[in-house]
């Protein structure tokens, strides 16, 4: 069910929400000033009610203002907005069944200790994959430039958009594969966030689909929505909102390519980072999700996805992908905050995103801002304490 956006000045409504807008205008700006980001997206659904605002300009040089159609790179709610999604889409209409180790969808990993981790262990970071495998590092020679076996400056027929000016082979996910199928295991069995195996769902979907996963995906959920991978296909520069000045390995703005390295050396698409939205899209894309009248997934599966799928662990609580309200330390610190619901679930991204959903409370929350301009450095996002604040107003 797609709704009218509508941006109010203040909310109030039957469900007992109350809060002026003025509140939220003026943190998101005041973090602007203090330079925890240059801009940023937010959209509030409570019940019928709607906010939906852009604020500052892509880059603090103050040149190209936000306005609410403009798209920021998601980061990793792209594991739960694409990977999830994948997955859900496979397991109701392709018979993936997430309790099989994926040695039984993955060739390569038979005879291997990473061939026996389940798909539901590995949605829930409980299977014991590290965290994080920095592959833009090997692309570098010892003096800082990168090796040309790889990585050219020209348009080949045999390689993928890495970034504006540079290009990878289309054959190095083989190698992203290889070292990730040669990586260890570390206690099995306790939650361990890893992005590892969301690499590997673009092409457990396409092998069991026949669509390539950015089709998959658009065709499935993104169609007529402002969600997309590699947004120069479609997006004008200036609608897409840059991220960082990479120094190190790309040696240039980040803008309208994928900030994740990982996801850039994949040509962009991976369920591990990719994804590009506005906060609107992103908001209506999810009130379809949990409105039951849309029919996208059938209701227990959407539920087993987004409930708490860890056992015996007093700490963290993760549904498939999804994040959910979890204690950090000894009990008492409720993440991301103490007021929603053990339903409600979403997830964050590196670059400052984040999303939440509330079912009992009839929230939606989407927080969207590039942190990383122009350097991942940068800790004032994180001293601000920004999303919680936000929540601390709408809750």
């Amino acid at each position: 069910m797609r709704f009218k956006i509508v941006v109010i000045i203040l909310f109030s409504c039957s469900y007992g929400f109350s809060q002026n807008s003025n509140l939220i205008d003026s943190l998101i700006n005041n973090s602007i000033k203090l330079k925890a980001f240059p801009s940023a997206q937010i959209f509030i659904k409570k019940g019928d009610f709607i906010y939906s605002k852009s604020y500052g300009f892509h880059t603090y040089d103050s040149i190209t203002k936000v306005e609410n159609n403009h798209i920021y790179d998601l980061a990793s709610i792209t594991k739960t907005m694409a990977g999830s999604l994948a997955i859900m889409k496979l397991v109701q209409d392709y018979n993936l069944d997430i309790h099989s180790p994926i040695k039984k969808y993955f060739k390569e990993f038979k005879r291997t200790k990473m061939g026996e981790s389940k798909i539901k262990d590995l949605l829930t970071h409980t299977a014991g994959w590290k965290p994080y495998i920095s592959h833009q590092f090997t692309l570098l020679k010892r003096n800082g430039n990168l090796k040309k076996r790889f990585i050219s400056k020209k348009k080949k027929s045999n390689n993928l958009s890495l970034s504006k000016n540079l290009f990878i082979k289309s054959n190095f996910y083989k190698i992203i594969k290889k070292r990730i199928r040669k990586s260890e295991l570390n206690n099995v069995g306790e939650y361990r966030y890893s992005g590892l195996f969301f690499c590997l769902i673009p092409e457990l979907t396409e092998n069991m689909s026949g669509i390539s996963f950015d089709d998959f995906l658009t065709q499935s959920f993104y169609n007529n929505y402002q969600i997309t991978f590699n947004p120069l296909k479609n997006y004008y520069l200036n609608k897409i909102v840059p991220t960082e000045m990479d120094l190190l390995f790309r040696n240039e703005l980040v803008h309208g390519t994928v900030h994740d390295e990982t996801a850039a050396l994949m040509g962009g698409i991976s369920a591990n980072a990719g994804l590009f939205a506005n906060a609107e899209s992103l908001g209506s894309l999810l009130n379809n999700l949990i409105d039951k009248e849309s029919a996208l997934f059938d209701t227990k599966l959407f539920n087993k996805f987004t409930e708490n799928n860890i056992i015996n662990d007093s700490l963290n609580r993760r549904g498939l992908g999804f994040d959910k309200v979890r204690y950090i330390s000894n009990g008492s610190i409720i993440y991301p905050h103490s007021n929603l619901s053990k339903d409600s679930f979403g997830h964050t991204g590196f670059t400052g995103t984040m999303y939440w959903v509330d079912p009992k409370k009839d929230l939606i929350f989407i927080f969207l801002t590039n942190r990383v301009n122009p350097t991942r450095e940068s800790d004032v996002f994180y001293k601000l304490d920004v999303r919680e604040k936000l929540l601390d107003l709408i809750l």
